[in-house]
């Protein structure tokens, strides 16, 4: 028996949108062997409804048009009148941001990474992201947007919230973000390839760390980390930004890279960490939950406390056991490497997107 599987998405338009779709097309052909066919639109064209499960692409709905609320809505119920599973696929970076409006419509609401507490969400949360809140309150951040109040005013509306997968599976090599965006005109499928080089975490590294990132950010609630940390590190090392090759060659020789939290906790960095064979450190993921879970502080990388209290103390810590530290980005490494490839990533991936299918269609 064959389940049919339609994606509203506009394609590989921005970095999650892309890392949204890459395991699908790049697991396309198994999963139609084991019986899930996918297909993609890129509108709301009547043959979209269609199938057996339909599934949104919240990328879908940008513009000043398709971004209003009113009209994700209405196209939302739409869907949900012809096909009764239809279900929404945030791609958003913060695991506190949820769209009320669609978590009401559609039969289940799936996120990148989600609040490990989903009560939060009933709460109101300065810039509808939990590191926000905390530097709202903790330091007196204030974002001039004002969204504040709780992303969801039904509890029993929580029930619908359920973790996809995030952006790292997908490729973050030197070349792969251009080749991803190439993708988007020349729907070449030799385009998508998982990461092929990974450097050595016991390799020769002259550079103790490296923490360059931008603190560029229209809400100062999301620079404050950054700008903080930037201001503590200051005197010890650079953290202005490096053209990407400079950027890369660091990170593969360096012990340690500081990869703070940006518009969401996961950022694109921590995927290109573990490339470079380096320590990743990086503020506590406790708070959220995420597939591939790939934060497991002590495990496959170190956190530090949101306050920063501790981190120097945790950075030097890192620098004074090399051997425990190349130890970790070792495991670090072998475990995001062994959900990027075609043989214990694909099973993982399909099994994950084989569950998904068969809760939803039930």
């Amino acid at each position: 028996m064959t389940t049919r599987v339609h994606i509203l998405s506009d394609g590989f338009t921005s970095p999650n949108a892309r890392a949204f779709a890459f395991p699908l097309l790049r697991h396309r052909r198994p999963l139609a062997e084991a019986g899930i066919t996918l297909r993609f639109f890129a509108n709301e064209m009547a043959e979209l409804s269609e199938c057996d499960l339909l599934i949104v692409d919240s990328k879908h709905f940008t513009g000043p048009e398709r971004g209003q609320p009113e009209y994700v809505r209405r196209i939302l119920e739409a869907l949900r009148a012809r096909c009764d599973a239809t279900i929404w696929f945030d791609t958003t970076d913060s695991a506190g941001w949820v769209f009320s409006g669609a978590l009401e419509v559609a039969k289940a609401y799936y996120k990148n990474q989600l609040l490990a507490d989903r009560a939060r969400y009933l709460e109101p949360m300065h810039g509808r992201r939990a590191p926000s809140d905390f530097y709202h309150r903790q330091a007196g951040v204030t974002d001039p947007q004002g969204d504040d109040g709780p992303q969801v005013h039904d509890a029993a509306l929580l029930d619908r919230l359920r973790v996809s997968w995030n952006s790292g599976l997908a490729d973050y090599s030197r070349f792969g973000p251009r080749r991803m965006a190439a993708y988007r005109h020349l729907r070449c499928g030799a385009l998508l390839q998982w990461p092929r080089r990974f450097a050595d975490p016991r390799a020769a590294r002259p550079n103790e760390v490296s923490c360059r990132f931008g603190t560029a950010y229209d809400r100062p609630s999301v620079a404050h980390q950054r700008l903080e940390i930037r201001r503590r590190l200051a005197d010890r090392l650079p953290t202005d930004k490096l053209g990407r090759g400079a950027y890369l060659h660091e990170m593969e020789t360096s012990r340690v890279v500081v990869s703070p939290f940006g518009l969401g906790e996961i950022t694109l960095k921590d995927f290109e960490v573990f490339l470079s064979g380096a320590l990743l450190l990086k503020p506590d993921m406790r708070h959220m939950e995420t597939w591939p879970d790939l934060f497991r502080d002590g495990e496959t990388m170190r956190a530090f406390a949101w306050d920063l209290g501790d981190l120097e103390d945790v950075l030097a810590d890192a620098l004074a056991d090399p051997d425990r530290s190349a130890e970790l980005a070792a495991a670090g490494q072998a475990h995001y490497r062994s959900f990027v490839n075609d043989t214990t990533g694909r099973d993982a991936f399909m099994a994950r997107f084989r569950d998904i299918v068969a809760r939803e269609t039930a």
